[in-house]
């Protein structure tokens, strides 16, 4: 019989496991880059859009409700308790989050594959709110990943843009 682990345990194996999910990854597209070039980088970013466009989708089916602050609810305000820190302003013409610590970023970092790691998560955020809602537009002029002081996103409904 297996024990049962409490949940700071299975959170501290959640992690383990995340990492060397995403180490390893990140070095097998390095490996990739450095065989076939910046391409390599291109089509992991497309392919992993497909999917996150179908998964949000079908987020926004089950929530029934497929508003930016619906969006906003379901994306981010679990994050805090994963270790990220950010601000979140509404402004006139959408809301704008300023990410300032962020695991995934950590991470790369203490394994030197921050580049990777932009190709592998932060490239994909774009996908995210157009798979939700076609009509929410998404901008971002920083990330942590590439050495910026914060991570910018800024969602808008694309009428308003």
């Amino acid at each position: 019989m297996t024990p049962e682990l409490t949940q700071e345990q299975e959170k501290f194996m959640h992690g383990k496991i995340d990492e060397a999910v995403c180490g390893s990854m990140a070095w097998l597209l390095k490996a990739m880059a450095e065989h076939f070039g910046e391409m390599a980088y291109q089509i992991f970013v497309k392919e992993r859009g497909k999917e996150i466009l179908k998964h949000m989708s079908n987020r926004a089916v089950e929530l029934r409700d497929n508003s930016i602050e619906a969006f906003i609810v379901d994306q981010w305000e679990k994050l805090p308790d994963q270790g990220y820190d950010y601000t979140i302003e509404k402004t006139d013409t959408g809301y704008l989050m300023n990410v300032t610590n962020c695991p995934l970023h950590n991470l790369a970092k203490k394994q030197g594959i921050t580049e990777q790691m932009f190709y592998m998560c932060c490239e994909g955020d774009q996908y995210a709110p157009e798979g939700f809602n076609p009509e929410i537009g998404f901008k971002r002029t920083k990330t942590l990943m590439q050495g910026d002081d914060c991570c910018n996103h800024f969602y808008f409904y694309k009428e308003n843009e």
